[in-house]
């Protein structure tokens, strides 16, 4: 355990050292009546021996302890007191043991949230740079693993008292002795630290092997349909079959060297076992109670020395785990760059302008340019343009995921970054190309995000985005399951569900992002007439690749390489003979645009 790793370990477990405080606590206690118990074996073995001096410190202590009670120091008495301190012992043991349990899970649980929290609070585009299976990963094994780091450095602690007690009590015996063995356990803890090296070197790569893993697995879920679509069941078996033996490979070895550390140590104390008989024997002449107590004593000692070899190997691979935690965490906080405001958001009542606005994800390659325009209260302005050109990223920055580099967005003359976050997305609906449907019932996906459910309300936003009809149709209505990913229905029914939920929060700027890219043709004429029905509701920005779905929009806007090169109506444009002549007349030849991401 490198410095890195204290200063990681100190601050997550930071919240938690009254409760390991306690635990300790509890643990000297548990060892203060361990060693009592084991001293008073002494004067015991020499009750029932009845020969021998009846004399020394463990005697002359439970003597006057007996007689403090008013007892005399005779076997039955000793052993009932030997019952009674075991049973005290052992409930002392128990809480400790229950508190350690308890702070272990807080532990757990407290980190997944924050884990969960800092991850969702972080710039979008954080989330886009990174794979699910990464941040799954980590929020499940890897927070069970550091939780598990937090009980071994616990346990460890408690072994490292037992092994202070016991070592009082084998100094009580016999000090010559004791400091043999203590010479040849330093040997031993040599070869256990040069072992522990590789224990943390491993543990490193059992943490990477096992995050290929599941980012590969949670990918591959989500690509579950194009995978049996193009026949490639086998070839993806092949490749988590060739994941999943480097782990194996790896988890065996780190299993393998934790089995070497545990037999190096039994040899080493199986070899001062022997060497103890020589010299008690040879040199030193101790008497056969005295002799058998060392020996019992050095039996009990075995348990934590051993544990605490085991445990520092395990520590190594929980520690890489911290790190992995630690890594997360910060970049997740040094990509929140998007910081709410303090005003709550009152409505939006004129206009939204958008003036001199420059982004770009690396900061290096700007995807939007110098970008100018506004959008009128109870407008219908559409971005259209090759794909790539940055619409969606506009879109971004009028709901406010990510903020420009440079330029402002003001709405009736406020800064947008002046809001608070929270009160402006409640008056934004958005519909994006991306269906996004919950494993929950329609009610439910309709109301999500709102502060109250309302069955009435929800039904007059699925009329509104025509979807009332096929909702009653379902087997239990708004209160049918879903699915997951809404696999129970078609692509134009999620989207209408899509658009209700919009609808529900009754928005002043609804967004509609590639709404109907992936329809058919009834299904797009259905939201095409759910949006001249609302399109003097609201103000809404939509963004298509489709120009059937905005010519009756109030304003097109025409994007390319992130800068805006035309502005007007449909017929407007036409006549310009531009670049939305050119994309109108590819489209109604039947030849769209290429499309790629924006």
């Amino acid at each position: 355990m490198d410095s890195e790793d204290i200063r990681t370990f100190r601050a997550y477990t930071a919240p938690y050292l009254r409760g390991l405080a306690l635990v300790t606590g509890l643990a000297i206690v548990t060892a203060f009546f361990e060693a009592v118990n084991i001293g008073a074996l002494i004067p015991l073995l020499q009750l029932m021996e009845g020969s021998g001096e009846q004399t020394g410190p463990f005697w002359d202590g439970l003597a006057t302890a007996l007689a403090m009670i008013g007892l005399e120091l005779t076997f039955v008495s000793l052993a009932a007191a030997l019952c009674v301190l075991f049973l005290i012992g052992q409930a002392i043991h128990y809480a400790g043991r229950a508190l350690q349990l308890r702070i272990r899970v807080d532990f757990v649980a407290g980190l997944k949230t924050q884990m969960f929290r800092e991850i969702f609070q972080s710039d979008i585009g954080y989330r886009y740079a990174h794979r699910s299976g990464n941040f799954i990963n980590a929020m499940t094994t890897e927070v069970d693993n550091a939780g598990l780091g937090v009980f071994a450095a616990t346990e460890m602690m408690t072994d490292l008292l037992f092994i202070a007690i016991y070592g009082i009590v084998l100094l009580a015996i016999s000090v010559e002795l004791t400091l043999f063995c203590a010479a040849v356990g330093m040997l031993g803890l040599y070869l256990m630290n040069a072992c522990m090296k590789r224990s943390r070197r491993l543990g490193m790569e059992l943490v990477r092997r096992n995050t290929e893993q599941v980012e590969f697995v949670t990918e591959r879920f989500g690509l579950l349909r194009l995978i049996k679509t193009f026949s490639t069941e086998l070839a993806e078996h092949r490749r988590f079959s060739a994941l999943a033996a480097g782990y194996r490979d790896t988890h065996t070895r780190y299993g393998m060297h934790g089995i070497a550390v545990e037999t190096v140590f039994r040899g080493v104390f199986f070899f001062t076992a022997i060497l103890i008989l020589y010299v008690s024997l040879v040199f030193l002449h101790l008497s056969l109670p005295l002799l058998m107590i060392f020996l019992f004593v050095m039996v009990r000692i075995t348990a934590p020395l051993r544990n605490l070899g085991i445990k520092r190997h395990e520590l190594a691979r929980q520690l890489a785990s911290f790190r992995k935690i630690d890594w997360i965490l910060h970049d997740a906080r040094a990509a929140r760059t998007v910081q709410s405001g303090e005003r709550i958001f009152p409505g939006f009542h004129s206009r939204i302008e958008i003036t001199g606005v420059t982004y770009s994800y690396d900061k290096q390659t700007a995807v939007l340019r110098d970008v100018t325009l506004s959008i009128r209260k109870n407008e219908m302005l559409a971005l259209v343009g090759a794909s790539g050109g940055g619409k969606s990223t506009l879109v971004d920055l009028i709901v406010r995921l990510c903020d420009p580099d440079s330029g402002e967005i003001l709405v009736d003359g406020v800064d947008l970054k002046e809001y608070d976050l929270a009160s402006y997305h409640r008056r934004i609906g958005v519909v994006s190309q991306d269906i996004l449907i919950f494993n929950d019932s329609v009610l439910a996906n309709i109301c999500y995000g709102s502060d109250h459910v309302s069955p009435a309300e929800a039904r007059e936003a699925a009329v509104r985005a025509n979807a009332h009809e096929f909702i009653a149709a379902l087997p239990e209505g708004y209160a049918t399951l879903l699915g997951d990913r809404g696999v129970r229905l078609s692509g134009g029914q999620k989207q209408r569900i899509a658009l209700a939920r919009a609808l529900y929060r009754n928005p002043d700027i609804l967004i509609l992002d590639e709404a109907t890219s992936s329809l058919d043709a009834e299904s797009e004429r259905i939201i095409k007439q759910s949006i001249r029905d609302i399109r003097h509701r609201y103000s809404i920005v939509a963004v298509a690749h489709r120009l059937s779905t905005v010519e009756s929009a109030d304003r097109i806007i025409v994007i390319e390489n992130g800068m805006v090169v035309e502005t007007g109506t449909h017929a407007e444009l036409v006549r310009r003979g531009g670049y939305y002549t050119r994309y109108h007349a590819l489209q109604h030849a039947g030849a769209a645009p290429v499309q790629q991401a924006s």
